[in-house]
């Protein structure tokens, strides 16, 4: 019986867990939505800008979303590039 009631306590908590992530989730979703749309309001771009491209609302938004996304693609094929097998510490055992 009591281990009927551990499993409840272990559920309980793991619910919770479950809800303050979805929460999370959300303010972090919300946020980056504000953050976005405010790139397109006048009073939030740069009144002199060094390149033309900067006059777009959402240039820096989308550039760094690009580079990020560089960054990334190019990480996976550098691993094939210098990265070691799986067994790579076994084999000294």
């Amino acid at each position: 019986m009591e281990d009927d009631h551990a499993d409840d306590a272990a559920g309980a908590g793991s619910r919770h867990v479950g809800s303050l992530g979805r929460i999370v989730l959300g303010v972090l979703v919300a946020a980056a939505i504000i953050s976005g749309a405010l790139g397109f309001f006048p009073a939030f771009r740069r009144e002199d800008p060094h390149f033309a491209a900067e006059g777009f609302g959402a240039f820096f938004a989308v550039y760094g979303f690009l580079a990020f996304m560089f960054i990334v693609l190019v990480g996976q094929h550098l691993r094939k590039l210098v990265g070691r097998k799986e067994t790579y510490y076994d084999e000294r055992e």
